[in-house]
């Protein structure tokens, strides 16, 4: 489970541009953090991972806190146990599949890492890909290898950044399949940004809505989406 309750001020020289104010609880399986761009949803994702510090709040992902602004709290990203799957998948070129996969897995032995990354591979039906580089990869299969990497790490929870917006309707059909699957196998919560409704229904076991950086609804996809339509 995924406690949030931050609020983050962003000012420019001239007056503050953002306020990203909400306070939720994940359940286990995967959460969707939905709303229009600018909403705070890639915000709140790096605040989680310690990429930025709100100015006041909580964050706990199961038992353990990442941040408490009153306790003073505020772990590194190196010891929040975060997967994270970013929108450009940002993998390292010169590195081949199981090369990325292994770089991020936390062991001292390159044997071990070896063996995490080609045990990934076989999660995800990709053993034929491990010497690839990643421009000799498809859309799909490049994301396919992002996930893997994230997941590779042992993380207690996964945040996936608008992973399917490069790849084409087919893919992304399949790619929605794998990933719910792949949570279901490993049990680690999901956080899920999109603004793609359909998306969100397919694979959304509970969803966060935002606005301008604040929770503006929550509940389950069926549900909210099923009153939004009836309006």
């Amino acid at each position: 489970m995924l406690q949030v309750k931050i609020n983050k001020r962003f000012t420019n020289e001239e007056h503050t541009s953002f306020i990203l104010d909400l306070s939720f609880t994940a359940p286990d399986g995967i959460t969707i953090l939905f709303g229009p761009s600018g909403s705070g949803k890639t915000t709140t994702l790096r605040a989680l991972a310690g990429m930025i510090t709100p100015d006041g709040g909580k964050i706990r992902v199961g038992g353990r806190v990442y941040f408490d602004s009153t306790a003073g709290i505020n772990l590194s990203i190196q010891h929040r146990r975060v997967g994270y799957v970013f929108q450009d998948y940002a993998l390292f070129p010169h590195l081949t599949a199981e090369q990325n996969i292994a770089y991020g897995v936390k062991a001292d032995k390159a044997r071990m890492r070896r063996e995490r990354a080609r045990e990934m591979l076989t999660l995800f039906q990709l053993e034929g890909m491990r010497s690839r580089y990643p421009h000799e990869l498809s859309g799909g299969e490049r994301q396919r290898i992002a996930l893997a990497r994230a997941l590779a790490s042992d993380p207690a929870v996964v945040l996936l950044d608008e992973p399917l917006s490069a790849v084409d309707v087919a893919t992304r059909a399949k790619l929605l399949e794998e990933i719910e699957s792949v949570q279901q196998k490993t049990s680690v919560p999901f956080l899920y940004v999109t603004h793609n409704h359909k998306e969100a229904e397919r694979i959304g076991t509970y969803i966060v809505i935002l606005d301008e950086g604040r929770l503006v609804q929550e509940g389950k996809p069926s549900e909210l989406f099923g009153k939004l339509l009836e309006n």
